[in-house]
């Protein structure tokens, strides 16, 4: 039995992963979803990633830590202090690591991103949301996401890493997902990680358009590790 620490990306909370947790239960593993205050412009790193810490204090069985979006540079720092943790980039944004030379575009041309605010945060508008970020998914399904969605600030502190934690590693792309262009993807993974990618026929939220494959990949990953 693995223990999965599920981490969020922006705009988005601990709910987007119900429809993978029962897959995880089914094949013998525990999760848990913390809730980073990724909305809270005055939250800084340490502040963010402390909820998932916590979370994980009395966690002994095998780790594996999973990243969504841009939850991915949440999801590093939880890795770098817990170095016997398997860490998985799940449709990746890797931000607050600087890409290697040659790096392709990484976003696909016109996502409708929401403007930055004053505040420092930004907000999507849920009919906006549903059509960028959520049209491969049922329609009840894409309400309900875009019915929870937050707002979202970056830190307005520097990234505390200076390069990706040395722990094993697996990035997971998804060939029709919305906002990330696939072969900025590869790219990282191969020349950020040095891993080998690994494709899924799904957008931005595999975690909802096919839980239980994704439960059947994360499972595999985390008994090769």
């Amino acid at each position: 039995m693995a223990t999965f620490c599920l981490i969020h990306g922006a705009w988005h909370e601990p709910s987007c992963w119900e429809e993978l947790i029962p897959g995880l239960a089914e094949r013998g593993h525990r999760a848990v979803t913390p809730e980073l205050p990724l909305h809270d412009p005055a939250a800084g790193w340490d502040e963010r990633v402390r909820p998932a810490l916590e979370r994980l204090d009395a966690v002994v069985d095998p780790l594996v830590v999973v990243g969504h979006s841009q939850g991915t540079a949440y999801s590093a720092l939880v890795a770098a202090k817990r170095p016997d943790s398997l860490l998985v980039h799940l449709c990746p944004r890797l931000g607050g690591f600087e890409e290697p030379p040659g790096a392709p575009v990484a976003f696909r041309a016109g996502v409708p991103f929401p403007p930055t605010r004053p505040d420092g945060t930004s907000t999507w508008d849920p009919e906006v949301a549903i059509g960028a970020m959520y049209p491969r998914l049922p329609p009840d399904a894409a309400r309900a996401l875009a019915s929870r969605l937050r707002p979202m600030a970056m830190p307005d502190r520097p990234y505390p890493l200076s390069r990706h934690p040395d722990v094993a590693t697996a990035l997971i792309y998804a060939t029709e997902d919305e906002l990330f262009e696939p072969d900025w993807e590869r790219f990282m993974a191969r020349e950020l990680l040095g891993v080998e990618p690994i494709e899924i026929p799904t957008g931005h939220f595999p975690m909802v358009e096919d839980p239980e494959g994704l439960a059947d990949l994360l499972t595999r990953l985390a008994r090769e590790a």
